[in-house]
């Protein structure tokens, strides 16, 4: 009988064979994109935030003749909030990670838009079995003890030419010795590997080159908006004419490199098309991983698409209920779960990737939890209601409460959506590492023609070099790229003004 694992691999397989990609159909032919296409300046592909940030960026320095080309049908990118009935969650993007240092926390302050923090004590805090006996909180205290001594910069140096994970385990196998093989110590080095892998985003905490987890620079405790991550979208959507921006348009051939042509011509899937002096690209490197071949021509260089495969894009998503009231009590839920049997019928063999539910922010009767890698993508194969049937069953054992039908429930599937392929921490595997990829800015390496001009470049969280995986990091790539551009094309008109 094929594990779920197989049965979601089987499934994709066929989804893919069947549907395709939407770019494999577009509409039109290269004479025809190049004879009608729409000189500009600039073309950002990407509308999320590091696209957005770009856009912005370039209009405040007087580069109007810009357009923004976004695949799906909103702005944002891995950025969504949900509103739905007076609930508000995250899909994506949740936390403001860290303080002063954060430039989007200074952002979000002088927006008025930073909720306080609640105190450790305003929390109603468990850590129990799958049947619902505490567990010893001595224990997830020496995880959280040694996740905090991973975010000093230099700890992992020994462990370079390796994994992040094998820093953890070998930690785990120094302090508990010969209780690593008892039932509890195996329990609690699969939670510390759940929980290890919610905060990087991994699939596997073995895939992650130390070297890279070292690199990543921590800004201090999180921080949450007052009233949605989306506030960063409309503030960066500000200033910003609609008649610059085309929603579901995405971007499907871009030949950058054509005789007798010293701009690059970028072509929608409706075969629409613009020649640009310049094009930031600001896609997930999933999107690349899988699509580079067919989008870009000629072939992108050998040693790009090297470093391009040096990097994984980690599949996490969240799993949401909510109620008309905290069955759980008055205070927000942080309830940790500590798996000491693993008896689940192989259907819901799932589940043991959930490791821990806490109640979302501003939200008094909802519920969040995570799950990343196979047991993720496994998830969102699933229909819905036997997704929520699965996490009912598993919050009632957990408890010892007959829970009652949740009246909210939401899912993300962020692994299937075509223009992601992943969600939010682009890291350099093991193999990347050992191949010579030590830094993203690797991947932010610009494209040039044959006359030697720019032409495309490259920006997103995965171009940062130690603020990977998250939103600050994303908006810093846009404004780099963007100034590149801007110093570029200030040197072109210089030297017509020469002449």
């Amino acid at each position: 009988m094929a594990t779920p694992i197989q049965q979601v691999e089987a499934l994709t397989g066929r989804l893919g064979n069947e549907s395709g990609h939407p770019c494999d159909h577009v509409t039109g032919d290269f004479h025809t994109w190049l004879t009608e296409a729409s000189s500009v300046d600039v073309v950002v592909v990407g509308g999320g935030v590091a696209g957005l940030t770009a856009v912005q960026k370039l209009l405040s320095h007087g580069v109007t003749d810009v357009v923004l080309l976004e695949a799906q049908d909103y702005l944002g990118g891995r950025v969504l909030t949900y509103r739905q009935d007076g609930v508000l969650v995250e899909d994506g993007a949740e936390w403001i990670h860290g303080g002063r240092r954060n430039p989007l926390y200074r952002l979000a302050r002088n927006l008025g838009a930073v909720s306080p923090t609640l105190p450790d004590d305003a929390w109603d805090w468990r850590f129990v079995t799958q049947d619902s006996e505490p567990a010893d909180p001595s224990a997830y205290d020496f995880i959280e003890a040694l996740m905090e001594e991973c975010r000093e910069n230099g700890i992992l140096t020994d462990y370079y030419n390796t994994s992040f994970g094998q820093y953890f385990i070998d930690r785990f196998h120094e302090i508990y010795d010969s209780r690593i093989d008892s039932e509890t110590g195996k329990a609690l080095l699969h939670y510390m590997m759940q929980i290890v892998n919610y905060d990087e985003g991994t699939g596997d905490w073995l895939d992650m080159s130390a070297r890279d987890a070292d690199q990543f620079v921590d800004y201090g405790d999180d921080r949450q908006w007052e009233n949605g991550f989306d506030t960063l979208i409309t503030h960066l959507k500000k200033g910003i004419p609609d008649s610059k921006v085309h929603l579901s348009s995405p971007v499907c051939k871009v030949y950058w490199n054509m005789p007798d042509e010293s701009r690059v011509l970028v072509v929608t899937q409706q075969g629409i098309s613009f020649l640009a002096h310049h094009m930031i690209v600001t896609t997930s490197v999933a999107h690349l991983q899988e699509r580079h071949t067919h989008i870009f021509h000629p072939m992108l260089p050998e040693n790009f698409v090297k470093t391009l495969k040096a990097v994984s894009l980690g599949v996490a998503n969240k799993i949401q209920l909510g109620w008309a009231d905290p069955w759980w009590g008055p205070d927000p839920l942080s309830l940790h779960i500590l798996w000491t049997t693993y008896d689940l019928p192989q259907d819901m063999s799932w589940l043991y990737g959930i490791a821990s539910a806490f109640s979302v922010h501003k939200q008094r009767a909802v519920l969040q939890m995570f799950i990343t890698g196979d047991n993720s993508t496994y998830m969102e194969s699933l229909p819905e209601t036997v997704v929520e049937k699965h996490i009912l069953y598993l919050l009632r054992r957990v408890t010892g409460k007959n829970i009652t039908q949740p009246n909210f429930f939401r899912r993300t599937r962020w692994g299937s959506n075509p223009w992601m392929l992943g969600s939010y921490s682009s890291f350099i595997t093991v193999a990347g590492d050992r191949g010579g990829v030590h830094r993203h800015d690797q991947l932010a390496t610009p494209l040039l023609n044959s006359s030697g001009k720019i032409v495309v470049m490259w920006a997103g969280e995965h171009t940062h070099n130690t603020r990977y995986s998250t939103v600050d990091g994303a908006m810093e790539t846009g404004k780099r790229e963007a100034l590149r551009v801007i110093s570029l094309l200030k040197s072109s008109k210089s030297m017509h003004l020469s002449h």
